[in-house]
């Protein structure tokens, strides 16, 4: 393969795919050939294989493998490590293959082309943004150099690395952001882990090291400029820190000192939430289809959470109880405020949370002891699940109630409707008495850590001891490279959890979640069938119409097949070894026959190596054939036609990141997943940075300026009649921009009520019609099989039915005609959006002309510019935050799912039946379930919440966009008052009485201030041309 002309950057690029850019560099040795290649995997499944499936194992011949040596990283909060020398570079030859026996002429040839090569993470993030040498200067934050490879470069010269400055870092300049993984305990493991470690480091994998995506947010032009800008912030702290120690500072002056150090260690606020689900391997059989042994439940969904955050055992792992996973769990970047190396964050259920709750635990215990529900008399699946169910409550109960001595069995199990009453006012009152933990009374429990084991010791009592049933969500923060970019990683209970309150509440997090990953064992997805049942019992529950009718088009869907690692080799040679399978047969012989020869010639490293090799050849096969059939059937049912699919191993990348050996690591598939989820942060990342560097810096430069130029006006110069002109004025844009804000929110409120709520009202009673005629159509069913879909919500299955969603039919109509009204409801967000954008610019707009006209500096006039930027940015949040509530309440009218409107209404009317028993409890039944759909109120009430939520929302939004215009109008108010005193008149009446240190002082800010202005408008000019992806 030929070398790239000079100055180009390179990425790696398999069949017309890129793939992550490995930097192309050689070691100084005299001879590149002398290390061994221990794991080459790609080229042979290359040869017969889609080149979108080829990306488990990055590293490839003439790819060099990146080996560093680091010193062992402490896990205080404060601690740091030094900079690494020049990693070691090992350049992979054709030569070392053909030592074992893998220089086919069926490998791929690589080809390339150019692009700017993304960061590594080291570079880009950590606690501290900007350094500042004593001397004032910005020191490098580690961003690398973009040094293409030469074509004379001959093999065996070092030179310098491109991804890494050229000037090595002090101690104190780059923050060691991740625990050490010498914490980590040994577990056992697959043959895999059993081979000699030749590539293993003495030190643990760096996690920042690992190549950021391609994406104009990590590109070193637009990384340079955030450094940059932070530099400028941070130069301008230190000069307003000078005058504020040297006078008494003004009320302004301290202002715009705290708003230089914020900005000087500027930290992105911008989430995306990436929900985590799947059966945590609590024992549910029938969580997913067909399964009957535990231990393939165990997925490793936890182990999963710790490897993506390289934070060893922070996320609990093991079967230790089904209240494990009964909470949901954040993970999530921890932030200037939090100084412990762990902040955990606990959050309980409110008083009529928690009496929901408990109603639900008492109708999930007793309903084992309803009429009918008897071994003989129900389907043995039915029956095993309402004894499960019904023991699954009695823990939560027991957990909660046990040291109350009036609790009891007795208590809860009496069936009349008094004993209900009096178990649910019991139950109540002891919830109200509960003595949470110490500084945890008002609902709210926060703590520290320094340690996962400690963490975890901290959360038990919330996830497993008497609070775990009353717990809402627990949010643990920490220092993760996940988690820099954005990244929130939610570890979601398992559908194992059967108690309505919570499952509502799960449901309303997952469609608030930017992101879902399915984590599913790979054996499982190995046939199509089988993950087709595993995403339908996890997705359908929660989406249940939106999954049959279209898929997963509205939800951002990953899969993540975990225990890669697990494989039969005999049975994975079969299925694909062969002719024209993505193994060819000559290379899998080839490797049988060196393995032979290292065994004859007593070499066991080298025996040990292709092993190796040959082992994930076959996980590698696997997994692409996996992703392949995934792809391939829900290619229909996913936006933009391509389902997400990661192959990974939890115990590799636990095991190999603890050794350091990179390339196992990079196997593992967890660098690929991680790099992922920086992709979907990319894009708010890059406009939340860009909005900081255009606009929140520009506006703070410009205030200094200002201040800069002011001077305390004398009494006998002020101008009573112009500051009271400017001061009235700007009440009335304030009064102005109230009023266009109020009229927007009228004038959506009007819409809607024009396009949906009217249309409401005037169809509910021809969807009554429709829902009473399907009402009827089950009064021809067996009375037993009416029973079991009451027993269960309306929603079940049998073999002679099959599956029925009672509350989806009662909707059908309304939600088929309802469909149009809400597309026009959403088209109409951006419409109101942008005409109260445009009104709000013409306020701002005739403010900076009237200023203008009074003849105030430009800094100030042309600061309005810039504050416009800033609203335009803060509306378009608001605007992405309320056409998401929309499209949540729509869901919550349209879908029959646990947390919908519908089944809010019909559960009450499905219980009472089921409660009924003796002579004529069939029509009893029918009557009161048909009674519920007729009675006139079943859609004016699900209107009725339609109409409050939409309600409630808009207040929201609007009081949102409300304050956030007010809080740029003060800032402008601020900075117009400091102008007041910039008054040429005024300054050189008060030049005379003012200090003349304190005048020379001002003077030097200015002059600064100019030089780091002409700095900043060049940084501007360098990203003037990138734009977001999308």
């Amino acid at each position: 393969m030929s070398s790239p002309p000079s100055g180009s950057n390179v990425p790696l690029v398999l069949r017309g795919r890129k793939i992550a850019p490995l930097p192309r560099r050689f070691r100084g040795s005299s001879n590149p050939g002398s290390s061994q290649n221990v794991l080459s995997t790609n080229e042979a499944l290359s040869a017969n294989s889609s080149s979108e499936t080829n990306q488990s194992l990055p590293t490839t011949s003439s790819i060099s493998i990146r080996r560093h040596s680091y010193q062992t990283p402490d896990t205080t909060e404060n601690a740091r490590h030094l900079s690494p020398p020049a990693p070691e570079e090992i350049r992979l030859s054709s030569s070392q293959d053909s030592s074992m026996g893998l220089n086919d002429p069926s490998l791929p040839t690589l080809s390339t082309r150019n692009y700017e090569i993304s960061q590594y993470f080291h570079a880009l993030y950590s606690d501290k943004k900007t350094a500042l040498s004593a001397a004032g200067g910005p020191l490098e934050r580690g961003l690398p150099r973009i040094v293409g490879d030469h074509p004379d470069t001959a093999a065996g010269t070092h030179h310098a690395s491109p991804f890494r400055p050229t000037t090595p870092l002090s101690l104190n300049q780059v923050p060691n952001l991740s625990p050490s993984l010498n914490v980590l305990r040994p577990r056992s493991v697959s043959d895999i882990s059993d081979v000699s470690d030749n590539n293993d480091n003495t030190e643990p994998y760096d996690v920042q090291d690992e190549e950021a995506p391609l994406e104009p947010f990590f590109t070193s032009s637009f990384q340079t400029a955030l450094k940059n800008g932070l530099g400028i912030a941070s130069k301008l702290d230190i000069a307003i820190e000078k005058l504020v120690g040297s006078s008494e500072p003004s009320s302004d002056l301290e202002r715009l000192l705290k708003d230089a150090r914020r900005l000087g260690t500027f930290q992105s606020s911008d989430t995306r939430t990436i929900a985590v689900l799947g059966d945590s391997g609590e024992g549910n059989c029938d969580i997913l289809r067909g399964i009957t042994n535990v231990s393939d439940m165990l997925i490793g969904k936890s182990s999963l959470i710790n490897a993506l955050l390289h934070f060893p055992e922070i996320a609990k792992t093991g079967d230790i109880g089904a209240a494990c996973t009964s909470v949901v769990t954040e993970y999530r970047q921890k932030t200037r405020e939090h100084t412990s190396p762990i902040t955990i964050e606990v959050e309980y259920l409110s008083p009529s949370e928690i009496e929901d709750l408990l109603k639900e635990l008492l109708w999930n215990y007793r309903q084992i002891f309803l009429p009918e529900v008897e071994e003989d008399k129900v389907d043995p699946k039915d029956y095993a699940r309402y004894q499960r169910e019904s023991e699954q409550a009695w823990s939560a109960l027991e957990a909660g109630f046990k040291h109350q001595r009036g609790f009891n069995k007795q208590l809860v199990s009496d069936m009349t409707e008094a004993g209900l009453t009096k178990a649910t006012d019991q139950l109540v009152k002891w919830a109200r008495e509960l003595e949470w933990p110490e500084g945890g009374n008002t609902g709210f429990w926060k703590a520290t850590a320094d340690t996962a084991e400690e963490c975890c010791e901290m959360t038990s009592i919330f996830m497993q001891d008497r609070f775990w049933p009353f717990t809402k969500i627990i949010r643990v923060y920490l220092n993760a490279q996940v988690l820099k970019t954005g990244v929130v990683l939610a570890d979601l209970p398992g559908l194992q959890d059967t108690n309505l309150a919570r499952v509502r509440a799960t449901q309303t997090y997952l469609m608030k979640c930017d992101n879902v990953f399915i984590v599913a064992k790979i054996s499982r997805a190995i046939t199509d069938q089988s993950l087709k049942s595993s995403l339908y019992s996890i997705l359908a529950r929660h989406a249940p119409v939106e999954f049959e009718e279209s898929g997963v088009k509205s939800l951002n869907l990953a899969i993540v097949c975990t225990k890669s690692e697990e494989i039969n080799q005999k049975t994975a040679r079969r299925e694909f070894c062969g002719s024209d399978k993505k193994i060819p047969l000559s290379v899998m012989e080839q490797l049988d026959k060196d393995i032979e020869d290292a065994k004859k010639n007593n070499n066991k490293a080298l025996k040990k190596q292709l092993k190796r090799k040959q082992e994930f050849l076959l996980i590698n096969a696997r997994s692409s054939h996996v992703k392949e059939g995934l792809q391939n059937a829900y290619a229909s049912k996913i936006p933009g036609g391509r389902l997400e699919v990661f192959c990974v191993s939890n115990t590799t990348y636990e095991k190999f990141s603890r050794k350091g050996n990179t390339e196992m690591v990079l196997a593992s598939g967890i660098p690929e997943l991680r790099r992922f989820c920086h992709k979907i942060t990319a894009g708010a990342q890059f406009l939340e940075a860009k909005h900081f560097l255009q606009s929140t810096l520009s506006s703070l430069l410009s205030s200094v300026e200002i201040w800069a130029s002011s001077s305390p006006p004398p009494p006998q110069v002020e101008d009573h009649e112009q500051d009271k002109s400017i001061h009235d004025f700007l009440q009335e844009v304030k009064e102005e921009v109230s009023d266009t804000i109020g009229q927007s929110k009228a004038d959506f409120k009007d819409t809607f009520r024009e396009v949906l709520s009217e249309y409401l009202e005037h169809q509910n009673h021809v969807w009554e019609d429709a829902a009473e005629a399907k009402g009827r159509e089950w009064y021809s069913w067996h009375w037993t099989q009416y029973n079991a879909w009451c027993l269960n919500h309306g929603d079940h299955a049998t073999a002679k039915r099959g599956h029925v969603n009672w509350n989806s039919e009662l909707i059908w109509k309304m939600r088929m005609e309802l469909a149009f009204q809400w597309g026009l409801v959403e088209d109409e967000i951006p419409i109101v959006f942008e005409k109260l954008l445009q009104s709000i610019r013409a306020c701002f707009l005739n403010l900076q002309s009237r200023l203008r006209e009074q003849g105030f500096a430009s800094p100030l006039v042309q600061g309005i510019d810039f504050r416009v930027q800033d609203i335009e940015y803060k509306f378009s949040l608001v605007q992405h935050d309320f056409t998401r509530e929309v499209k949540l309440i729509q869901r919550y009218a349209s879908e029959p799912n646990d947390s919908s409107y519908v089944v809010s209404e019909m559960v009450p009317a499905y219980r009472a039946a089921a409660g009924e028993s003796g002579t004529g409890k069939a029509a009893r039944q029918r009557s009161i379930v048909q009674g519920r759909i007729t009675n006139g109120t079943l859609f004016p009430h699900i209107s009725a919440r339609i109409q409050a939520s939409i309600d409630q929302l808009v207040r929201k939004i609007f009081r949102n966009l409300h304050d956030a215009v007010n809080a740029v109008l003060d800032l402008i108010i601020s900075d117009v008052e400091m102008a007041l005193t910039s008054n040429p008149q005024r300054i050189d009446s008060a030049r005379n009485q003012e200090d003349p240190q304190e005048q020379r002082r001002k003077e030097e800010l200015m002059a600064e201030i100019r030089e780091l202005k002409g700095e900043h408008e060049k940084l501007l000019a360098s990203i003037s041309g990138i734009l977001p992806r999308g």
